[in-house]
């Protein structure tokens, strides 16, 4: 391309993407996944109709906010999958991975629990078709990795799906105690780092064979 070309335009955002990144904004700013659509409007300056118009209602938003960013967490896992390294060592950057995303989505976890047990049978189903079942394969297919490879005791996939899922979201979900107990203003990323590193150590230290 030659040197003095003119720099394509980048595409604007659509209508669809401007409602999701207002919706997200305010969930990560709120640390809660409670909002009007009145927030999103005014966070947007569009009008709150056209969530009703490309979602269908509320409930349509968060779901199509929570496949796009279920979308990248699997996709990141698929390929830590496919690396070519130990078990111990998969299963470590997979917990620090799920850490850093609640770090910079908060709203993520709770915004799976609120769907799947609060919002009725059809958003559930859909949670568990775009989420929750593949991270649970995934994750199972690490475990058996890893008792294969001699790395690991056998353990129940399922107990282990939400002992890792709660531990990996607790810092964030209970960040107002923690404010109020040990005096944590905010977290940070050096907080992240640590509170990863406590997790991964808490959970492989049950896990791998001495």
């Amino acid at each position: 391309m030659a040197a003095n070309a003119e720099a394509l335009p980048t595409r604007a955002p659509s209508t669809k993407d401007r409602l999701i990144a207002a919706a997200r904004e305010i969930m990560t700013e709120r640390n809660a996944v409670e909002f009007s659509l009145q927030d999103v409007a005014a966070r947007s300056g569009l009008n709150s109709a056209l969530v009703k118009y490309h979602f269908g209602n509320k409930d349509g938003l968060l779901l199509a906010i929570l496949e796009r960013d279920a979308e990248i967490s699997l996709k990141q896992v698929e390929k830590l999958l496919a690396r070519n390294m130990p078990a111990t060592q998969k299963l470590s950057l997979h917990m620090a991975g799920i850490i850093e995303t609640y770090f910079r989505k908060p709203y993520m976890n709770r915004l799976v629990h609120m769907l799947v047990h609060e919002r009725g049978d059809e958003a559930a189903q859909q949670v568990s078709r775009f989420f929750v079942e593949p991270l649970a394969r995934f994750q199972r297919q690490m475990l058996e990795e890893g008792v294969k490879s001699g790395e690991f005791k056998e353990v129940d996939p399922g107990f282990f799906y939400h002992a890792v899922g709660s531990a990996c979201d607790a810092l964030f979900r209970w960040h107002p105690e923690s404010r109020r107990i040990w005096g944590v203003a905010t977290i940070n990323d050096a907080q992240r780092r640590r509170y990863a590193d406590f997790v991964v150590d808490l959970v492989l230290n049950g896990l791998v064979k001495r």
